[in-house]
């Protein structure tokens, strides 16, 4: 039987993954032609039912929210960061349990897609992977924060009086 402990981390990871994923399917989806192009048609499709799972994934959780988990996710003054840990927080049991049930599901959809790949495919997704990592990195300016510092939002630092610090200026 698996802990409490256990059971939290593996939501947490199975959230933060989710994220993360849609995260880098939406950034990426000018840069993913050329990828796509070098892909069968059966793993195309592999993709395509990964991404549509990885939405309906989403929309059920989205369903399941609570008014005060709406206003975590709606909270503009935290760091997404933040967000995700006091939404992941405030999760039910039941809520808990659908993260990790979608995550199992998304994890065979993946291993089912890798089995496919070639060397050649592999070596392409991993220099692709290197590279948004290495850019993701430095961030805006090359400070590895990325804009206004240290995982602060834009427009979310600043004195509170609504003028970024510039006296109205």
């Amino acid at each position: 039987m698996r802990t409490t402990k256990e059971i939290l981390l593996t939501v947490i990871l199975g959230f933060v993954m989710l994220i993360a994923a849609t995260s880098f399917v939406q950034a990426q989806e000018t840069e993913i032609d050329p990828l796509m192009n070098q892909l069968s048609q059966e793993q195309q499709e592999m993709l395509q039912t990964q991404r549509q799972l990885m939405l309906r994934n989403r929309q059920q959780l989205r369903a399941s929210l609570s008014e005060e988990q709406m206003a975590i996710l709606q909270d503009q003054t935290q760091s997404h960061e933040q967000i995700r840990n006091r939404l992941r927080e405030s999760f039910s049991e039941e809520q808990r349990q659908m993260v990790q049930n979608q995550e199992g599901q998304l994890r065979q959809v993946r291993e089912q897609f890798r089995r496919t790949l070639t060397q050649e495919q592999r070596q392409m997704l991993r220099d692709r992977v290197r590279q948004t990592r290495e850019n993701r990195d430095q961030g805006e300016m090359g400070n590895r924060y990325g804009f206004g510092g240290k995982g602060e939002r834009p427009g979310r630092g600043g004195n509170g009086n609504g003028r970024n610090g510039n006296g109205g200026n």
